[in-house]
């Protein structure tokens, strides 16, 4: 589970990889980690997750990979909309480094508050070296009545292949 983070905030910390820190602004969307690291032909797991949203029924997050670095192996729901019924979860990977990712309420609970994770990437890592990973302007946070809410950071994590 995420906790929720202080305001600007990164993810991801540590001394070994200041390098690599980032500033999300609130409310936001991004990954965890926002750095990870493996050996080539290794599967890594990432989170797409929303950070300090309100009024949310629904997400389009369109992330942006290097598919000559990685490649995304599965796509699967978050927790963030379970409730009394599955959300809708659709996603769309073209396989040349673009990923979109939809998922929308459809229980009596009409909308979320806070932070947590609307996905979970498995990744594999095909060539050494790092890539980033990285959510688009793109992407959208949705009220019950398809408003768009305002996102004001936009998440970039790096991938690490030895």
């Amino acid at each position: 589970m995420i906790r929720r983070p202080p305001r600007s905030t990164p993810l991801y910390s540590s001394a070994a990889s200041d390098v690599y820190k980032r500033q999300v602004e609130l409310p936001g969307i991004g990954f965890c980690p926002e750095f990870s690291t493996g050996s080539v032909g290794d599967n890594i797991d990432l989170s797409v997750s929303v950070l300090d949203v309100t009024g949310v029924a629904g997400v389009h997050a369109q992330v942006n990979y290097d598919p000559q670095m990685v490649k995304i192996l599965n796509v699967e729901t978050g927790d963030f909309f379970l409730r009394s019924q599955k959300p809708i979860f659709v996603y769309e990977d073209d396989g040349q480094g673009k990923l979109d990712i939809y998922v929308f309420f459809m229980s009596i609970e009409k909308t979320n508050d806070g932070t947590g994770q609307i996905a979970d990437l498995t990744i594999k890592l095909i060539n050494p070296g790092n890539s980033e990973i990285s959510i688009t302007t793109e992407s959208e946070f949705l009220d019950p009545k398809d408003t768009q809410i305002t996102i004001k950071g936009f998440g970039v994590g790096v991938i690490n292949a030895d």
